[in-house]
């Protein structure tokens, strides 16, 4: 056993966070999943080869056994209504710049299934705002087996798990600090719209992508444009970079990796 280490308490949606140097467990009232029993996984990522690698890597547990896997949105909402899984094992980017809507509509049409975020990636942008829409943990690139099976554990059993190296960036996040970026005083809308402005789409890519007319996607960009004091659309482009709001790979638009929030909430 590891010796106790000091800890730092914050509060989210009336759950006690406690912090230390291995990682980040929020204590809640929410079900608990009794140790004796089988965990149910599903494992949602669109790329065969990354389901299969985690699909070896929690064989290690006996606690966990995997009933289903998805590839698309679609395939994870009818796969988390047939297998009924205890958790969601979900990539952050999974072909879609909606990541924040299919966690919300996972939790609304079963509220028992908790849903741990896996990042592979690389970069963090969104662990707060993600954490705030109802996933249970945040798993970063720099996990290993047994935090991942940790993690696993622990939100099956009714608390929350971030992974130790975003654990201070959460701790600051919800203790308001005044170093947060600019961004987080948009909306969810104009959010969505910079991370996706971001990625070189084009209005009308936008307008189709969030059902709004081309003029709407222009609103919203002149209101993100006055919130961030940005000047014009290369402006924007370079604030979604410098804050990895977007990959920063180049690639053509048919295979960009889009943002993963979704802020579907209208303003």
């Amino acid at each position: 056993m590891y010796p106790r280490p000091r800890c730092a308490r914050e509060r989210l949606n009336g759950a006690v966070l406690l912090w230390s140097a291995r990682a980040l467990t929020i204590q809640t009232t929410g079900p608990r999943h009794p140790a004796s029993v089988l965990i149910r996984l599903l494992v949602a990522d669109d790329r065969l080869v990354v389901r299969e690698g985690l699909k070896r890597l929690v064989a290690a547990s006996s606690e966990i056994t995997v009933v289903g896997e998805a590839a698309t949105r679609d395939e994870v909402l009818a796969q988390v209504r047939a297998t009924e899984p205890d958790v969601l094992l979900l990539d952050l980017f999974l072909g879609t710049p909606t990541i924040l809507g299919l966690i919300r509509d996972v939790k609304r049409r079963h509220p028992g299934c908790r849903v741990l975020v896996l990042n592979v990636q690389g970069h963090d942008p969104d662990a707060l705002r993600i954490m705030e829409t109802g996933a249970a943990g945040y798993l970063s690139k720099d996990h290993s087996r047994r935090q991942l099976i940790d993690a696993i554990q622990q939100v099956a059993r009714g608390a929350s798990y971030v992974s130790p190296s975003l654990a201070s960036t959460l701790i600051s996040g919800l203790g308001g600090a005044d170093g947060r970026p600019r961004h987080e005083v948009l909306s969810t809308r104009e959010y969505q719209v910079l991370c996706l402005f971001g990625s070189g789409i084009s209005f009308k890519q936008i307008a189709a992508e969030l059902g709004v007319s081309p003029k709407t996607v222009s609103t919203y960009r002149s209101r993100i444009c006055d919130k961030l004091k940005l000047s014009s659309n290369a402006a924007i482009i370079r604030y979604a970079i410098e804050h990895h709001l977007v990959p920063s790979a180049p690639s053509t638009l048919p295979r960009r990796r889009k943002s993963p929030t979704d802020k579907s909430a209208r303003r």
